[in-house]
This record gives C-alpha cells, structure tokens and sequence, in this order.
C-alpha cells in the first residue's frame, strides 16, 4: 500500500479536489494539502498547479501519478490473489462492463454476490471501450464480440443479438403485415441510431405470407452514444432502434416496446469475461465470472419467452 503522503496525491487526483480527497480519506482537508505540499518538497518537483477553483497536473505530476496507480493496481491484485489460498472474497474489487449490461445483468449479479460475500466490495465501471486491464487495476472486465491475441484469460459467458425495435404508439396506424405498402411504410418511420452505426441504415423486414424478406433502409434522425438512451427514446416512441436483446426483453414483455421483426439475421454476438490473472484466477473473481454469466443466461431466457 502507498504511503500518506502519495495516497493523498492519488485521492486529490482521482476526486478532483482537496476537500472530495480529504472526505473519502477521512481525514482533515489540511492535512491532505500538507500532505502534497510535504510530497512535492520530497521529489523536489511541482506536482500540480492549484488554485481555489482548479487543479491541474503538471507533466511530472501525470507521469508520478500513473506510478502510483500502478502500484496501488498491484497492491490490491496482490491481496486478491492471497484468496486462492483459502481468504474469503473481500475488500474492493474492480469491475467493468458496457452500458447496455449495467441494468439488466450487472445490478442484479451484484446484489447476489453481495447477498453471499457482505465484506465484498465491488467497483463497477460502466464502459463501452475495452480498458487496460493491468494499467486500470480492473480485476473482470465484460466485453462482447470476438478478441484480439493477448495474454488475458478470456471465458465465454454467453452471446447477444440485436433487435429491431419501436413503441405500439408509432405502429398504432401501421397498414397490415400482408398489406404490400407495409414494407414502404416502415421505412417512413424515423430512426435511432447508435453513434457507431452509419449514416444510412438497412435492415431485412419479413414479408408476410412467404418465406422472403424485404430490405429497408433508414436514415437516422437522432443519435445517442448509449443503448440506455435509446431505449428510453424507443420508449417514448421517438423512433425504430436497434437494441440489444438483454436490455429490452423487460420492455417487450411489458408490452412498451413490439419487435418490429425476429432478431437481427446478423450472428449473435460472444459475450467474454476476461482477466489478467496468469494462474488461478482468485475466488472473488471466479465468482463474479459465475454470477454474471447466469444473470446473462437469466436474461437471454426471458427474452426467448417474451
């Protein structure tokens, strides 16, 4: 574990200011800007430029702080691993998944962990990008799709598939399926899309009373970065969406939200659990790989009966 003096250097960066730093430190507020100020006469270098409304890194103070990071990443994975010897999973342990895994899957896996280890305690980063495991001192990290060659230890939990998706209000006036305007009147219907889909969409719409399908192609006309988002929208009846099945399986079982066709004809997505650590993973992570993976399994079936 780092000493006062950086600890109190991490915590001000990590809360943003000296006051947020002394309160999760519990300790004075004086004694944190004592803290750096004795830090900063110890490595003889100016760590941050401060004043009453702004505190920002110096180049030094970037570099030192990526130090300390480090070594409080491998203090804490150090404890984790003494569990393979017998501890009881305890103490914080970081975790990170997208977004659109928070709700459905990650809420309800934490409350079961919580309910068989009290003393775990959990650090859930919501994240669509694939973060640095080793550099971020993440224990578990949730990722979807297909990974790269690496050193980290990857376990399939489950898969996921996307689905077309809009209110009953905005198919309140839609012709009948059969109707062969039915096709061209979807296509009228705005679109939301994910930032990271493309500027004109298409998606295959079953035709009804055969065995073909139809193309039709959207041009969105709002765009979020989050599926959270989305689905609100879709909810409100913004717009047709593209969702994952495990956040709308809820809505579609409700009745808030109607499949506007089967699930994408696109391959179902791998959903990974991956870690860093090179031998026996430690309980407390071989855990959270367990309960998530069924909160995922819980999921995927209650989208299948909705």
């Amino acid at each position: 574990m780092l000493s006062p003096l950086p600890l109190s250097f991490v915590a001000i960066v990590e809360t943003g200011s000296i006051s947020r730093a002394a309160e999760d430190l519990g300790i004075a507020k004086s004694a944190v800007s004592q803290n750096l100020k004795r830090l900063e006469e110890r490595l003889d270098v100016k760590l941050a430029n401060r004043t009453t409304r702004q505190f920002a890194l110096t180049p030094a103070g970037k570099k030192y702080y990526q130090y300390c990071k480090g070594l409080l990443a491998l203090s804490q994975r150090a404890e984790t691993e003494m569990e393979v010897f017998g501890a009881e999973p305890a103490g914080p342990l970081k975790i990170t998944a997208p977004h659109a895994f928070i709700g459905p899957v990650i809420a309800p896996a934490m409350l079961r962990l919580k309910q068989r280890f009290p003393r775990l305690e959990p650090v859930v980063i919501a994240e669509d990008k694939r973060l640095d495991l080793i550099s971020e001192g993440i224990d578990v990290a949730i990722t979807v799709g297909h990974l790269p060659d690496s050193s980290l230890r990857a376990r399939r939990i489950g898969e996921i598939c996307d689905v077309l998706c809009v209110s009953p209000a905005l198919m309140s006036e839609a012709p009948a399926a059969a109707d062969p305007a039915y096709c061209q009147w979807v296509q009228s219907l705005p679109y939301l899309a994910h930032m990271r889909e493309p500027l004109t969409v298409a998606h295959s719409i079953p035709v009804a009373g055969c065995d073909k399908s139809s193309v039709v192609r959207f041009t969105p006309n709002l765009r979020s970065n989050t599926i959270e988002a989305l689905v609100s929208f879709a909810r409100e009846g913004l717009g047709v969406a593209l969702l994952p099945n495990i956040s709308v399986f809820k809505y579609l079982q409700a009745g808030d939200l109607l499949q506007l066709c089967p699930p994408t004809e696109n391959e179902p997505e791998p959903i990974f659990a991956v870690h860093a650590y090179d031998t026996l993973a430690p309980k407390s992570v071989q855990e959270v790989i367990d309960t998530i993976s069924t909160a995922i399994g819980t999921a995927a079936l209650e989208f299948q009966q909705s």
